[in-house]
Parts: C-alpha cells; sequence; structure tokens
C-alpha cells in the first residue's frame, strides 16, 4: 500500500493532520479493497494510499460539503474558490467579514467556497467552533495564501473512488466488510 516519498499534501491545512506519520501509516496499512477512513479531515492517508474503494466521512459537515463541491462541481468550484484568492481579501477586516458571512450563510455550496478561503487564511490551518456553532479561528496574516489548484485536481482525480459521509465514527465501522482496511486513529 505504500507509495514513494515525497508524499501528496491535501488542498487543504489540517491541525493534528496525518501527513507527518504518512510513511508508518502507508507500511502498516494491511491489503484490502476499500479504505474506510471514519475520520478522514484534509484527506492525505486517501490520497496515498491505493485501494479501489474509499469511504471518507468525518464529523465536520462543512469539511464533508467540501469534498462533495469539489466532487460534483470540480472546476466551476476552483473557478468559484479563486475569486477569494486575492491580495484585497487578504486582509483581517475581509477574513472577518467572510467569516461572518460563513456562519450566517446556509447555501452548501457557498459555505465550502469560504470554508476553503478560511481554511487557508485562518491561523495555522485551525478548524474550530464555539459552542453556538460558529466558526471562530482568527485571522492568520499570511502573505499571500494560495489557491492550491494542482492539489485539488489530484483530489478531484482520486474522489470517483470514494464515497462521502458525515455520521458518528461507529456507524462507519458498522458498515466494514470482509476485505474493508478501517483507519481508526484518534490524536
Amino acid at each position: 500500500m505504500q507509495k514513494n516519498a515525497p508524499h501528496q499534501r491535501s488542498f487543504l491545512k489540517w491541525a493534528g493532520g496525518k501527513y507527518q506519520m504518512l510513511d508508518v501509516l502507508l507500511k502498516t496499512l494491511p491489503e484490502g479493497n476499500r479504505l474506510l477512513e471514519p475520520f478522514a479531515g484534509s484527506g492525505t492517508v486517501f490520497l496515498n494510499s491505493n485501494f479501489d474503494r474509499y469511504v471518507l466521512n468525518d464529523i465536520n459537515t462543512d469539511l464533508i460539503a467540501v469534498f462533495s463541491c469539489l466532487k460534483k462541481h470540480r472546476q466551476d468550484f476552483i473557478d468559484d474558490c479563486a475569486v477569494y484568492f486575492t491580495q484585497k481579501n487578504n486582509t483581517a477586516d475581509k477574513y472577518y467579514d467572510y467569516r461572518a458571512h460563513f456562519n450566517q450563510c446556509t447555501d452548501e455550496y457557498e459555505r465550502a467556497l469560504l470554508f476553503i478561503y478560511l481554511n487557508r487564511h485562518g491561523y495555522n490551518g485551525l478548524c474550530r467552533y464555539n459552542s453556538s456553532g460558529g466558526f471562530n479561528v482568527p485571522f492568520g496574516r499570511y502573505k499571500l495564501p494560495k489557491l492550491p489548484v494542482e492539489a485539488m485536481h489530484l483530489f478531484i482525480k482520486k474522489l470517483r473512488k470514494a464515497q462521502l459521509s458525515h455520521v458518528d465514527y461507529s456507524t462507519i465501522f458498522k458498515k466494514a466488510r470482509s476485505g474493508d482496511v478501517i483507519l481508526s486513529l484518534i490524536h
């Protein structure tokens, strides 16, 4: 199951991601037909493993909505994301305006676009919500965050093999069948 280094990075920043552990993870994953990831996060293991099929799950509905929009809208979604990645949108004021809009937004597509903007412009790739469910990561003050278009294209290509869900991890465990591999890391 191991892929030769260097490994592919996800298009998302993700605090506590699995990228640093990939060499060990890929060496220890058993053979199987389908990888079930109950805690998909940025999708790093998905990107760097070689299974026939995948189930990517995360309890974070915003994250799974991003994956779903990428899978369904492909290049149009990337083009729509690019609108946010300009110098004029790389200020604290713009970031907090977009964050407030994200927290009020109910449209899945628009929310997914804003999630990528917030992920790439927010502090340290954090994804954090307050007790009211509002995204509350502060502005990251990066020189000029780039939209990782090439990484998004690789993700889209691989998503053809993936089923997406946002359910409790125990539900994913119950879906396991003979020949499945479950990646059940909790950090």
